[in-house]
C-alpha cells in the first residue's frame, strides 16, 4: 500500500475551490477512502471568534487511529496538515506521508503559507500548540531579518508567498491537561462563548452517569447574586464576567490594557458524594486550558 500513489478526485477539486473561495469555512479533512482514495468531509464552520472554540469541533473528528490530510484557515492563510497519528495503521501513515508533498502541489502550492505533520490530536486542535508554532516562527523570521536575509514566512519571492515546509516538530508543551478533558456539551461551549459580555454567568457540572460537562445555565446576574446560584448538594463550576471592576495589565512594551475579570468558582459542598467531588477536580485542568 505503502507504493501506491493517492489519488486526487474531481470532487475533492470542487471541495477545496470552494472552501477557498468562503473565509467563513475554516476546516476541510480529507479522509482516505479504500487503498488510494481520498474524499472530502463536509467543511466546518467558524461560529464564533474564539479559535479554540472552533477547534473543540474539530477535535470530534479526529481519532488517534485514522491518518488523514486537514487543510484549516489559521490567521487568515489556508495550512496543510497531515496528520498521522502514532497508534495509525502503518500502511496508511506510509501513503499519506509519501504523497503529502505532490498532493499539496495539486491543490496548488500557491494557496497555503504553510505545510506540518502532526502525530497528535492535541497538536492539531489544541490552540497553544498553534501559539507554539507561531512563536518559534517569528523566532527565526527575526533572526533572519537581523542578517539581512529574506523573510521565508510569506514575504514576496517573484510577487508570491514562499510556503514553509515544516515538516514535524514535538510540542514543548506536552499539553498534559487534554488527558484530563470531559467531552463538553454544544450547549455549555456556546454559553462559553457568550462569557465576553460583562455581567454574563455560566454554570457547568459533570454528570457522573457520562463525564460530559454540561449547562446548569446561562444568565446576566449582578455580582451580589451569584452566590444563590451555587448548588447545595453538588458540586459546580461557575465562571462570571465582572461589569464593573476592571484590572490593568501592564505589558513591557504595549502599556497598559483595562478588561474586565473573569472569576471562576468552583463549589464542592460537602454534602456532594466522594466521587462527584473527585470527578469534579478531575475536571477542571480540561474546562479551563481546553473549553474555556
Amino acid at each position: 500500500m505503502s507504493r501506491m500513489t493517492l489519488k486526487l478526485l474531481e470532487n475533492i477539486r470542487t471541495a477545496f475551490a470552494a472552501f477557498v473561495e468562503d473565509e467563513s469555512l475554516y476546516a476541510l479533512l480529507l479522509n482516505l477512502s479504500g487503498e488510494s482514495e481520498l474524499q472530502p468531509l463536509p467543511p466546518l464552520f467558524r461560529r464564533d471568534n474564539s479559535f479554540q472554540t472552533t477547534l473543540n469541533e474539530l477535535d470530534g473528528m479526529l481519532t488517534p487511529l485514522k491518518s488523514c490530510y486537514i487543510i484549516l484557515r489559521w490567521d487568515g492563510s489556508l495550512v496543510f496538515l497531515t496528520y498521522v497519528p502514532y497508534r495509525g495503521d502503518k500502511n496508511e501513515r506510509d501513503l499519506v506521508l509519501k504523497n503529502r508533498h505532490e498532493f499539496l502541489l495539486q491543490l496548488g502550492e500557491k494557496y497555503f503559507v504553510r505545510s506540518m505533520i502532526c502525530k497528535e490530536i492535541g497538536e492539531v486542535t489544541d490552540e497553544r500548540s498553534w501559539e507554539e508554532r507561531d512563536a518559534e516562527q517569528r523566532s527565526k523570521d527575526a533572526v533572519a531579518n537581523d542578517a539581512g536575509e529574506q523573510r521565508v514566512d510569506g514575504s514576496a519571492r517573484n510577487g508570491q508567498k514562499s510556503l514553509i515546509d515544516a515538516g514535524y516538530k514535538r510540542n514543548k508543551c506536552r499539553l498534559c491537561d487534554r488527558r484530563m478533558k470531559n467531552n463538553i456539551s454544544p450547549e455549555a461551549l456556546e454559553a462559553l462563548a457568550q462569557l465576553h459580555t460583562p455581567s454574563t454567568a455560566v454554570q457547568i457540572s459533570v454528570n457522573t452517569s457520562t463525564e460530559t460537562l454540561e449547562l446548569r445555565y446561562i444568565k446576566n446576574l449582578a455580582i451580589a447574586d451569584v452566590a444563590a446560584t451555587l448548588p447545595a448538594e453538588t458540586p459546580s463550576f461557575t465562571l462570571y464576567r465582572h461589569a464593573i471592576t476592571r484590572i490593568l495589565l501592564r505589558f513591557v512594551r504595549q502599556g497598559y490594557c483595562a478588561c474586565h475579570i473573569l472569576y471562576f468558582i468552583f463549589h464542592s459542598p460537602d454534602t456532594a458524594s466522594v466521587q462527584e467531588r473527585m470527578m469534579h477536580t478531575m475536571a477542571i485542568p480540561g474546562l479551563i486550558n481546553i473549553h474555556a
